[in-house]
C-alpha cells in the first residue's frame, strides 16, 4: 500500500489527525482520535525483526483483537506481533507485502473502532 493511500484513509475517519510527535523525526507518523488516543502509527522497522538483513521498512501498527491477531499472523506473512509495542493487542503490517490495500484499510478501521472512547 503507498502511504498516500494509507494517510488519505486514515484522514477520511471522523476526528482522526496525523501527527509527528517525536522532536525531530518526520519519519513517524502516529494517527489518533480527536481526543489524543492512538490507533496507529507508521515507523521504520529494522529487516532484522522480519528476519531479514540489514536496512529498515515503513511499517503500521494497529491495535488487533488477541485472537484476530493470532489469525493474521498465521494467514499473512506481512502480519506479526507489533515492533515496539504490546504484542498481544497490536501487530505490524508490512505495507509492501501479502496484505492487500482492502484488508489494510479494514485493520486500520478496526484499529480505530478499537481505541474508540468507551460509552459510560
Amino acid at each position: 500500500m503507498e502511504t498516500e493511500r494509507l494517510f488519505a484513509a486514515a484522514k477520511e475517519l471522523i476526528g482522526a489527525r496525523t501527527d509527528y510527535p517525536f522532536e525531530g523525526d518526520r519519519d513517524t507518523a502516529v494517527f489518533r482520535h480527536g481526543a489524543g488516543k492512538w490507533f496507529g502509527i507508521c515507523l521504520y522497522v529494522p529487516l532484522k525483526y522480519f528476519g531479514e538483513g540489514a536496512g529498515s521498512e515503513y511499517c503500521l501498527n494497529l491495535k488487533c483483537p488477541p485472537d484476530l491477531a493470532q489469525i493474521l499472523c498465521g494467514t499473512y506473512r506481512g502480519v506479526l506481533p507489533a515492533y515496539h509495542m504490546n504484542k498481544t493487542h497490536w501487530i505490524t503490517v508490512r505495507l509492501h507485502s501479502d496484505v492487500s490495500d482492502e484488508e489494510i484499510v479494514k485493520l486500520l478501521n478496526l484499529s480505530y473502532d478499537l481505541t474508540l472512547p468507551r460509552a459510560k
